[in-house]
C-alpha cells in the first residue's frame, strides 16, 4: 500500500509544485488592488499544481518509451510500468475536476490564463517540444502565465520587465537543463530526445548568453524605474551566478533543482541574500 502511494506521489510529481509558487511573486511588487486576495491566490496555486500534475502525467505517457532509455527517468511510474495508463487517466480526470472548481471560484482572467496554460502544455507534449528553442521558450512562457495568474486582470504595462526577467531566467535555466540531459544520457541523448541534437555547446551557450543579456537589461530597467533597488539587483545577480555555477558542476541538480536545498552552503547563501535585501529595503 505504501509503495503504491509512493508511485502515485511520483506520478503527480509533487516535488515539482514549487514551480507554481511564482503565482505569489506579484505580492512582492504589484499594487494589492490589482491582485487577487491572498487566500484566492493560494487556491490559484492549488489549481496550477493540479493542472501541472495533469500535464506531467500526459507528458510522461507520451514519453514513456524514450524515458525508459534515460538513466534517471526510467524509474518513473509510467516508464517503468508500475502504474497503468488507465489508472493515470483516472488521476487526470480527478485533477481536472479540482481545476474546474478552482477556476469557477477565481473568475474569468484566472480561468483564461489556466486555459492558455493547458493548451500550451498539451501542444508542448504533442510535438512542439521537439522544435529547438521553441521547446525552452514554451516552458519559460508557462512560468510567465503562472505569475500573471495572481492578477485580477491583464497585468499593467509597468510590470512588463518583471515578466521579461522571469522569461529570460527560465530560458537560461533551460539551456543548462538541455546540456545536462546530454551529459547524463551520453550517446543515447538524441535517441532520448531528438531536439537535443540542436543543443550543442555552441548553440546552447549562444542562447544562454543572449538570455543573460536580456535578464540583465530587464534588471537595469527595473532599477531605472525605481521598481527594484540596486542592492537587491546585485544580490540577486550574485545568487543567480552561484546557482548557475552549481548547475554546471553538478548536472543532476538541473534535472531536480529542488535538491539544491540539500546543499548547506546554498541554503546559507539564500538566508544571507534574504537578510541583505530586508536590511537595505
Amino acid at each position: 500500500m505504501l509503495s503504491s502511494l509512493q508511485q502515485y506521489r511520483r506520478l503527480l510529481r509533487i516535488e515539482q509544485w514549487y514551480k507554481n509558487l511564482v503565482i505569489f511573486l506579484p505580492l512582492l511588487f504589484a499594487d494589492s488592488l490589482l491582485l487577487q486576495p491572498p487566500l484566492k491566490i493560494f487556491w490559484g496555486f492549488l489549481g496550477f499544481c493540479c493542472i501541472s500534475s495533469a500535464s506531467y502525467i500526459l507528458n510522461d505517457w507520451r514519453d514513456r518509451k524514450e524515458d525508459a532509455l534515460h538513466p534517471t527517468k526510467k524509474t518513473r511510474p509510467l516508464a517503468s510500468g508500475k502504474i497503468s495508463g488507465t489508472a493515470a487517466c483516472t488521476v487526470v480526470l480527478l485533477l481536472s475536476t479540482i481545476v474546474l472548481a478552482v477556476a469557477l471560484q477565481l473568475g474569468i482572467f484566472y480561468s483564461s490564463v489556466l486555459a492558455i496554460y493547458a493548451v500550451f502544455t498539451t501542444l508542448y507534449s504533442f510535438g512542439l517540444k521537439h522544435i529547438p528553442i521553441l521547446d525552452i521558450a514554451m516552458i519559460a512562457f508557462n512560468f510567465v502565465l503562472r505569475m500573471s495568474a495572481g492578477f485580477l486582470e491583464f497585468p499593467p504595462y509597468e510590470t512588463i520587465f518583471y515578466f521579461l526577467a522571469l522569461f529570460a531566467l527560465i530560458v537560461v535555466f533551460g539551456t543548462y537543463k538541455r546540456r545536462s540531459d546530454i551529459k547524463l544520457v551520453g550517446e543515447k541523448a538524441a535517441q532520448h530526445k531528438p531536439v537535443l541534437r540542436f543543443y550543442t555547446k555552441c548553440n546552447a551557450y549562444t542562447l544562454r548568453i543572449i538570455s543573460i543579456l536580456g535578464l540583465g537589461w530587464s534588471l537595469v530597467m527595473l532599477v531605472q524605474l525605481h521598481a527594484l533597488g540596486i542592492t537587491t539587483a546585485l544580490v540577486f545577480s550574485i545568487f543567480l551566478g552561484f546557482s548557475l555555477y552549481l548547475f554546471s558542476q553538478k548536472p543532476h541538480l538541473v534535472i531536480k533543482p529542488h535538491y539544491l536545498l540539500r546543499i548547506w552552503y546554498w541554503d546559507l547563501l539564500v538566508l544571507l541574500c534574504i537578510g541583505i535585501v530586508f536590511m537595505t529595503s
